[in-house]
């Protein structure tokens, strides 16, 4: 089966990542203000379970965030939701064309490590989440041409 016709048949359309947050109201106020996401959609299934889904980029972005709550007594509740992250087996990387707005928004909102040049040319911010999670935002090597 060729490439066009797996596509015909189940395009994935978009990506959203979903983060069970310890603490919903600071993990809002990190998404929303320091990485200024924007909220697409909230809910509150008025059983213990709460959250927001969030757009990555432009309007036209097919990246979303959902960030969530679960109460201790909800149905779907697990103990690992209410700790912290402990390790870095999972991050989540967001790229950017303008590091230097980046770094420069931070310092006056969270706290992050970086620029940080990597060895394939890109910079790395490093910070993390309320809950722990590393986010890196990135700028990718920038591209010269030779004439």
């Amino acid at each position: 089966m060729s490439t066009k016709d797996i596509s015909s048949q189940g395009n994935l359309l978009s990506l959203k990542t979903v983060i069970r947050t310890k603490d919903f109201n600071a993990s809002k106020r990190f998404y929303t203000q320091v990485l200024n996401l924007e909220i697409v959609e909230k809910y509150n299934d008025g059983d213990g379970s709460q959250g927001l889904i969030l757009r990555y980029g432009s309007e036209n972005s097919n990246a979303f965030f959902e960030i969530s709550e679960i109460s201790s007594d909800h149905y779907y509740h697990q103990k690992p939701f209410d700790d912290k992250l402990e390790n870095d087996k999972i991050d989540i990387q967001l790229r950017t064309e303008n590091i230097a707005y980046w770094a420069s928004h931070l310092k006056e909102k969270w706290i992050a490590r970086g620029p940080v040049f990597r060895p394939w040319g890109s910079q790395y911010l490093y910070l993390r989440d309320p809950d722990g999670l590393q986010i890196i935002i990135y700028q990718e090597k920038t591209k010269h041409i030779s004439k």
